[in-house]
């Protein structure tokens, strides 16, 4: 009796010792395999993380993977359920990072063949992640669905300098009414006419004008602006002062607001509620793009947002910038997640009367005439965050860090000392 007793209990401790059942360690380290050998492969074709956290990863991944093997060959119960737990983490956490991979990789392919790639004005290109370059921002005046029912006008117009090694960007606001000399048929117009012949008009007017190269361009629609800043959860724009929105029942308080991308539209489109007009306008459209700048560039939004981002664009958005210059941009920002030194500088003038080439010669219209001294105090602008001085080259390159653990770091502690945002000067 005894000894059948004893024999009973014995065959229970074998039995709780072989709990997890041993299908559970093979059904574990099969899932386990099969994850690791998708992460290896995305990691291969993908070619997205940076080297040191590459390196971190998959580190990380052996480990787990070796001490998983260790847990599960004890022959402590406690340890082969630790060694069960081990396993649920690391397939969550690789089957995370693999379809990221995926969703990225997947999202540079479609970025080859998305009709935001147009056909048109030949870029200027160059080495975007260590030349610096302009990009021309053509705004047109409609949403999606006037498309085709109305002539395009180009009704925003601004000039992105932009300097990676610096990390300086400088946005040159123009006017829409800015009375220039059309480039083909060398009359005088508004520039937001320029934008009724195409965009190939409205960059060779500006290069003429303004003597310097554009090296690309971006072309978009109300509707594109929207959607991408609703894809990017909003942004938060300062405003120096209160104002209702005269075209949609919008308030803005006055310093900092978070806007939806609708808000954020007609917030940048506001002009009535100003004395000053189309003046103001154009400083908030800068606000805006400062915005726009900021989030796109954030740890948050570049690792998990781009990709809904490229999608809101859709056919609302062109571009002549190629998808592997996108693809080194969006690298070099996962990379060294920097912040970047986002500077603002218009086009000053006064409003005036006088003939219009696009218009009837029998009457003068409302234009904007530049100052001549503030167009070359913009070029001159221009010209220094094209041309840095070797000092600021010297000090931009000992800070440049390619260590994405590095930045993500100082990112981390940026946000905490300095806050989520600064008082706008």
């Amino acid at each position: 009796m005894k000894q059948a007793s004893e024999k009973k209990k014995h065959a229970l401790d074998e039995k709780r010792r072989a709990f997890p059942r041993k299908p559970a360690y093979i059904a574990a380290l099969v899932v386990m395999g099969l994850v690791t050998v998708a992460f290896f492969i995305m990691l291969i074709l993908a070619d997205l993380l940076p080297p040191d956290l590459t390196i971190i990863i998959s580190m990380i991944v052996i480990a787990l993977l070796l001490l998983t093997c260790f847990m599960f060959s004890s022959r402590h119960k406690w340890k082969r359920i630790v060694g069960i737990c081990l396993a649920i983490i690391f397939v969550g956490m690789l089957a995370f990072v693999t379809n990221f991979m995926r969703c990225t990789y997947a999202m540079f392919n479609k970025m080859g063949e998305s009709t935001i790639i147009a056909e048109g004005p030949i870029a200027k290109g160059v080495s975007v992640t260590e030349e610096p370059f302009n990009v021309y921002i053509t705004g047109i005046d409609q949403f999606a669905y006037e498309k085709g029912m109305d002539l395009e006008r180009s009704d925003v117009n601004m000039i992105v300098t932009v300097n990676p090694v610096t990390r300086k960007v400088l946005l040159t606001s123009i006017p829409r009414d800015t009375y220039v000399k059309l480039h083909s048929i060398q009359e005088m117009d508004k520039l937001t006419h320029s934008g009724v012949y195409g965009v190939d008009e409205t960059l060779n007017t500006v290069e003429d004008w303004l003597g310097v190269d554009l090296n690309y361009y971006v072309k978009m629609n109300f509707t594109g602006a929207r959607n991408i800043m609703t894809a990017m959860n909003g942004i938060d724009v300062y405003s120096p002062v209160e104002f209702d929105s005269s075209l949609k029942n919008y308030h803005y308080n006055k310093g900092w607001n978070h806007l939806s991308g609708k808000e954020a539209l007609y917030f940048a489109r506001e002009r009535k509620a100003f004395e000053g007009q189309d003046s103001i306008r154009v400083e908030n459209q800068q606000r805006v793009m400062k915005a726009v700048i900021k989030k796109m560039t954030s740890s948050s939004t570049i690792l998990t947002r781009y990709g809904a981002i490229m999608d809101a664009a859709g056919d609302n958005l062109t571009t002549n910038m190629s998808a592997e210059e996108m693809t080194e941009l969006v690298k070099m920002q996962m990379t060294e997640l920097c912040e970047w030194d986002v500077q603002t500088q218009k086009i000053e003038g006064e409003y005036d009367e006088d003939y219009v080439a696009s218009l009837t010669q029998s009457q003068k219209f409302s234009i904007y005439r530049p100052d001549p001294a503030s167009v070359s105090s913009c070029r001159d602008g221009i010209s220094s965050i094209l041309n840095p001085k070797a000092s600021e080259l010297e000090e931009a390159r000992k800070n440049r860090s390619k260590s994405f653990v590095v930045n993500m770091a100082k990112s981390a502690y940026d946000r905490v000392v300095n806050g989520k945002n600064e008082e706008e000067e």
